[in-house]
């Protein structure tokens, strides 16, 4: 169904589709409170008996980024061991360790390969539970699933709009909640720890709507950046799964060359690519955290190599922002919960990418076509390169 809406509303003018955009994804702040009571509802009789000793999270896409910013939690969290991976890595899996949660998520509830990876679960034995936005899915059908839909949206385009860009922060909040229940019923969070945890939640909207605020200083950004830049998205942590949705959205607005990569991946194996020459966008996707030393000293290497350093970072870290050539604030209580603030440059990234360079309408076959031969050129042009 998501897919569906993606197609009609790339059938409209581009300008009028940016428009809608924008309005859709300001009102993402309000969408995940209603998301949070959503699920809040149905956590009880879904995972309060779970006992899970290995927690494993599988989805594709966008839903494949949220599990792998999400794993931090769970590990934090539940103190449970925690692998996320992409819905067909996870249908390979001839044996799952007993007493193993798995978690397949899909927005739309349709997904194929995650269908596939919780049926292989559950042919395994061990417990299922899905995550989609969708009543009606296959999903939904099969496994009992926490429904993040939060509430109807009717026929407004900017309210389907809104669905479509926030299927990464939808499941990011039900896997956080998620999260945070199995660590309280396992007795692993205490009552300060869960209030720590609420007022993180309360703090979404405001963060939100700050990371929103650097709408018009992206697109003037981007009204300076040369046709023929090469972009990278690095992030660390749970920050890695938001560069690979940085990645991808831009990929799909523009099919210009991007690059997704994991911080210290970057630094031992993929340096030497800004050693080509020509303009390197490098965004470092960095609010705060243990990798914030390791990002100054990645950041002066590559203006030392003559890139330009992008960062979305904590409006207080001061050094980040002093040695950056640009920097977009995003504001987080914590490593964990940053991702839903700091997705939200990457929106506004596509969405004024798209406004730029879109090539207009691609159906969904045709955007799986491009990605195919973006991966097989990344890998005969360089080593680790991913797209």
């Amino acid at each position: 169904m998501a897919g569906d809406i993606y197609e009609q509303l790339l059938q409209m003018p581009r300008a009028q589709l940016v428009d809608i955009a924008l309005d859709g994804l300001s009102r993402q702040g309000e969408m995940i409170a209603r998301v949070v009571e959503c699920v809040r509802r149905q956590m009880g009789d879904l995972v309060g008996a779970a006992g899970a000793q290995r927690i494993y999270l599988a989805g594709c896409g966008d839903s494949y980024f949220a599990a792998l910013s999400a794993r931090y939690a769970f590990e934090r969290l539940t103190g449970i061991p925690t692998v996320a991976l992409e819905s067909m890595e996870l249908g390979r899996y001839t044996l799952l360790p007993p007493d193993s949660l798995v978690i397949v998520i899909s927005s739309g509830g349709d997904v194929s390969a995650t269908l596939e990876a919780g049926r292989v679960a559950r042919q395994a034995g061990v417990d299922v539970i899905g995550v989609t936005a969708q009543q009606g899915s296959r999903m939904a059908q099969e496994f009992p699933c926490l429904l993040t839909a939060p509430g109807p949206s009717g026929s407004d385009p900017v309210d389907q709009v809104a669905l479509v860009l926030g299927n990464f922060s939808l499941s990011f909040t039900a896997l956080y909640l998620t999260a945070i229940h199995l660590g309280q019923n396992r007795g692993y969070l205490d009552d300060q720890a869960v209030e720590e945890l609420e007022v993180e939640i309360r703090a979404v909207p405001n963060a939100i709507e700050l990371a929103m605020s650097c709408s018009s200083e992206i697109r003037e950004y981007l009204e300076g950046v040369s046709d023929e830049a090469d972009f990278y998205f690095l992030g660390a942590g749970p920050s890695h799964g938001v560069a690979l949705f940085y990645q991808a959205k831009f990929f799909e607005q523009t099919q210009r060359p991007v690059y997704g990569v994991e911080l210290e991946e970057f630094a031992h194996e993929q340096f030497f690519l800004l050693r080509r020459g020509g303009d390197a966008q490098v965004w470092f996707i960095a609010p705060q955290g243990r990798s914030r030393e390791r990002v100054q000293e990645i950041i002066t290497g590559c203006q030392e190599m003559g890139a330009h350093a992008i960062a979305v970072t904590n409006p207080h870290n001061g050094q980040i922002q002093e040695n950056a050539d640009l920097t977009f604030a995003v504001e987080a209580t914590s490593e964990m919960f940053s991702p839903l603030a700091s997705v939200v440059p990457g929106e506004l990234l596509g969405i004024h990418a798209f406004a730029r360079w879109g090539s207009g309408p691609l159906s969904a076959s045709e955007r799986r076509r491009q990605m195919a031969v973006s991966k097989r050129l990344t890998r005969k042009e360089g080593q680790g390169r991913t797209v």
